[in-house]
């Protein structure tokens, strides 16, 4: 599902479109998909509706521009990642890979219990599959630099499991008992999944 928006192209357009997605971010966050609209989101923004209107067909629009947005963030988090594990073992790259997203989870905490609730429209988007996707090709390229753990393996369906897997693991806590958000096992227990898709025992160096 495409966004059919106006693409601003000079400096004060582009402001407008960060202010009214930043707006997008926080109205969900604090009172979730169904109470987000476009009038709230104008005013948190400081815009007009008409304005908003320019850019942004419809709330399902807006979401989709938010989301697009974190997305960017999130593959940027994947990046800094593997740049700063360069040289480190799968294993490791794993484990800094789960405490990253616990981090994440617990800071935006708000965020994802607005998420789980639109899970299955927000990955009907495109700018939401193309974000995916695009971490998920991320993890094979890295998983192709190591092929006495890829074995035989596919990297792009390997990659699938273990990006999707451990997503579906914290929206699932998420959804169904939020307070383990907090415990302190959470990350070691990410990365034990995630260390035993790719073949590899859970106390790997």
């Amino acid at each position: 599902m495409a966004r059919d928006k106006k693409r601003p192209r000079q400096a004060r357009s582009r402001a407008t479109v960060d202010a009214i997605v930043e707006a997008t971010g926080q109205v969900f966050e604090r009172e979730g998909f169904d109470k987000t609209t476009t009038t709230r989101v104008a005013e948190r923004a400081g815009v007009s509706v008409g304005s908003l209107y320019q850019y942004f067909p419809d709330k399902r629009a807006l979401i989709a521009a938010f989301f697009e947005r974190r997305l960017e963030q999130d593959i940027a988090m994947m990046q800094a990642v593997l740049s700063r594990s360069a040289g480190g073992s799968p294993a490791s790259v794993l484990r800094v890979a789960a405490e990253e997203i616990v981090r994440i989870y617990r800071e935006d905490r708000a965020l994802y219990a607005s998420v789980v609730e639109i899970l299955s429209f927000m990955e009907e988007t495109d700018e939401v599959r193309a974000g995916l996707a695009q971490g998920v090709a991320l993890a094979a390229s890295y998983l192709r630099a190591f092929p006495e753990v890829l074995g035989e393996r596919d990297p792009e369906l390997l990659a699938l499991a273990v990006f999707h897997g451990l997503r579906a693991s914290m929206n699932a806590i998420v959804r169904h008992a939020p307070e383990r958000l907090d415990d302190p096992q959470l990350p070691a227990i990410l990365a034990g999944a995630a260390l035993g898709a790719v073949g590899l025992p859970p106390d790997a160096a």
